[in-house]
């Protein structure tokens, strides 16, 4: 982590081996009722044999939560002689960021919990921490769902059901000549245009990148659904590689569109493709555009937090 704080050398410096004599004040199934930028929803935490403990999370998704998985839980005791078990230590690494949570006991029926999230995504995001509270829960997992299913095209991440099959994008484009693609350079500063259509701009050495893009992938159309911008070669999005290329991969089956803290985005189980704030008609075109061309990649010209160009791939 990018910071270490006085808790978090305390957990360590406190770990104790011995058995644990209240493992069940911890076991159970937990709700996040606030729904907070965590992503938490529910949390179940189970025996693993012995004096061990696993925790499984499920993200706040819609219209069914999204597993993250089951993990091992570390246990820390308040003193290095003490069989009382104060808290819970879980770590999940992503493509996008690692997370550790510490889970505490608070007042009974209560368990709250730490959240640290370190972005290595070259997103530019910052690294950030936060507090919230879970209570007890009746809640079973998603109802109806084996979250043990493998993925398939009838069913979302983890095997939990999506909102259904997506209709084809409602997409505009516009074609230009790709011969006629061409710089244009005022000091610092270039264009990537085709006659009078300008495709791309920034720094001059972005521009660059961009036109070669273009032309390394053969692109012909620029278009957009919704909000979504991506390019096309004929009447499809190509695939294939190019050297040097900055892309978020995913998987076009298992990607759905998910409401998180009234944000809404596309994800790939915990991995962030897309974000459209309350936009929920702008994250269905996204999904739709997914599923139909079947993309695999979305790949950045100029790095991810202000791209001068996106383009996506197929799978």
């Amino acid at each position: 982590m990018t910071k270490v704080t006085a808790s978090s050398l305390l957990f360590t410096l406190l770990f104790a081996a011995a058995a644990r004599a209240d493992n069940a004040a911890f076991t159970g199934n937990w709700e996040n009722a606030h729904r907070d930028q965590s992503g938490i929803a529910h949390v179940v935490i189970s025996p693993a044999g012995g004096e061990e403990l696993s925790v499984r999370i499920y993200g706040d998704c819609h219209p069914i939560e999204c597993d993250w998985g089951s993990v091992a839980a570390k246990g820390y005791s308040a003193s290095p002689h003490s069989k009382a078990l104060e808290s819970l230590v879980v770590h999940y690494d992503t493509s996008f960021a690692r997370k550790e949570i510490v889970f505490r006991l608070s007042r009974p029926g209560e368990l709250g919990f730490e959240l640290r999230t370190e972005f290595h995504d070259g997103s530019g995001r910052h690294d950030f921490e936060m507090t919230s509270t879970l209570r007890r829960s009746a809640w079973a997992g998603p109802v109806g769902q084996s979250w043990n299913l493998m993925p398939s095209a009838a069913t979302g991440w983890g095997g939990g059901a999506r909102s259904g099959t997506s209709p084809p994008p409602n997409e505009t484009c516009t074609r230009f000549d790709p011969a006629a693609v061409r710089l244009s350079e005022t000091g610092d500063q270039a264009k990537v245009v085709a006659g009078d259509l300008t495709l791309a701009q920034g720094g001059v050495r972005e521009a660059h990148r961009a036109r070669d893009v273009v032309r390394h992938f053969g692109f012909d159309r620029l278009c957009h659904a919704g909000k979504t911008v991506y390019w096309k070669s004929g009447d499809g999005i190509p695939g294939g590689w190019m050297g040097g290329a900055d892309c978020l991969y995913f998987n076009p089956t298992t990607a759905h569109a998910v409401r998180m803290a009234n944000v809404w985005k596309v994800v790939d189980g915990v991995q962030w493709i897309a974000d459209f704030g309350a936009d929920k008609a702008a994250a269905d075109e996204a999904l739709a555009l997914i599923r139909f061309y079947r993309l695999g990649r979305e790949c950045f010209v100029g790095g991810r937090q202000a791209p001068v160009m996106t383009y996506w791939l197929t799978h």
